[in-house]
């Protein structure tokens, strides 16, 4: 059962916090082509798209 919440865990934050960076530069540049540049949004994509990397702080199952 733990082994399956960690394995849950480690998919959303591997492919979850991509696509929610995808998402948000998304935004961010569609609003950008109106001539507003919100530099604070791309940050936030860029940085949900780092955080995927933690997926490998959570520890693999022990069989």
């Amino acid at each position: 059962m733990r082994e399956t919440r960690l394995q849950v865990l480690r998919a959303a934050i591997r492919f979850g916090l991509p696509l929610a960076g995808l998402v948000v530069i998304g935004h961010a540049v569609v609003i950008s082509v109106g001539g507003d540049i919100e530099r604070w949004q791309f940050a936030l994509g860029a940085l949900l798209i780092g955080l995927s990397f933690a997926a490998r702080l959570v520890p693999r199952s022990a069989r």
